[in-house]
């Protein structure tokens, strides 16, 4: 067999990967790039389309160094077949010897391209991971925590796996921001962003949903999971926030509701919204939970006497929140005896 048919063998099978890599990486690409985008995301296009690029010009080299080789194994091959059988034996070691600087040079174009291939794996997973992180809080953005809610939303409707959705808000959030300043606004969210992700460190997924909102999901039923979320309340309503030298204490208000038969995710998001809104009707620092009829308080909370301080003008928003609050429940009772006799 032709000393050079081994060589040549191993190149194409080396060049027909990384062209189906490409190929793979580019209809990946292609599918990401075309979905309808949610929010502003032309710094993220550039960035793939620059990635792209790169790599683009890394495989059209490479496949040129590879057709090089080609090109010159094809020639030292036919030089061998022409050569007459009474070659000298110094003929037939300089042509193996030319092969042999073919092949190592061969071997050091590849082993470059497999650094340069790494590279360009270590900036895709960069890249992927900033698409999907927050960049505040270090948590899982908006758009990585719908993905996460589709996912587990296929295991409902595959294996009936409940799941619950909790979204947490800060109280007075812009409050603490007219006082204190924005830096200490978001030091007071970063700070929040551990707090969760260490008392949550067992939940599913949690993520900065929105401004000062984050979302958990829980694979717990819906009353363990208003439970669980309510002793996240407690912990953080506890807990002195350090921000430029100043102590801020926060509380959250919650609103969790669990995924039912025959619901779609924005169902399952409107519930938790309205939970959510139904906890700071209430008076704020508490837990709502829908049950797919009614939203309901959890416990009996007491809004902590040294969280932020509101002007007067608030605090009779606030009594008056309160007020309406005690109506709502009064309504939700009465409707719920309603439905009872019916």
């Amino acid at each position: 067999m032709n000393p050079a048919t081994p060589m040549f063998l191993l190149g194409l099978v080396i060049g027909t990967g990384l062209l189906m890599i490409g190929l793979g990486l580019g209809l990946w690409l292609g599918r990401k790039m075309a979905s309808p985008p949610v929010l502003d995301d032309r710094p993220e296009r550039e960035q793939l389309i620059r990635f792209v690029r790169n790599f683009a010009s890394w495989t059209n080299d490479f496949a040129g160094d590879f057709s090089k080789y080609q090109t010159q194994v094809r020639t030292l091959s036919q030089q061998a077949e022409s050569s007459p059988s009474n070659a000298s034996i110094k003929d037939v070691q300089n042509l193996l010897s030319q092969i042999s600087e073919a092949n190592q040079d061969l071997q050091s174009r590849l082993d470059s391209a497999e650094v340069r291939l790494e590279n360009q794996t270590k900036e895709l997973a960069s890249y992927l991971n900033e698409a999907r992180t927050d960049g505040l809080t270090g948590l899982a953005n908006r758009r990585a925590f719908d993905q996460k809610l589709d996912e587990y939303f296929a295991r409902w409707t595959a294996h009936k796996q409940i799941f619950c959705l909790a979204l947490i808000d800060i109280d007075y959030f812009k409050k603490i921001n007219d006082t204190y300043g924005h830096p200490a606004g978001d030091t007071v969210l970063r700070e929040l962003a551990v707090q969760l992700r260490h008392l949550a460190a067992d939940c599913l997924t949690i993520a900065r949903y929105g401004g000062e909102e984050f979302a958990i999901l829980l694979d717990q039923s819906l009353e363990d999971a208003a439970a669980f979320v309510d002793q996240l309340r407690r912990c953080i309503q506890a807990r002195e926030i350090l921000a430029d030298g100043k102590s801020i204490r926060i509380t959250v208000s919650c609103g969790v509701s669990q995924i039912l038969p025959d619901e779609r995710i924005g169902k399952l998001v409107r519930r938790s919204d309205e939970a959510l809104y139904s906890a700071k009707l209430a008076g704020r620092n508490r837990v709502y939970f829908h049950d797919g009829k009614l939203c309901r308080p959890f416990g009996n909370p007491v809004p902590a006497a040294d969280s932020v301080e509101l002007a007067p003008a608030e605090s009779q928003v606030s009594a008056a929140s309160n007020h309406l609050g005690s109506r709502q429940q009064r309504l939700q009772q009465r409707l719920e005896r309603l439905i009872q006799e019916s």
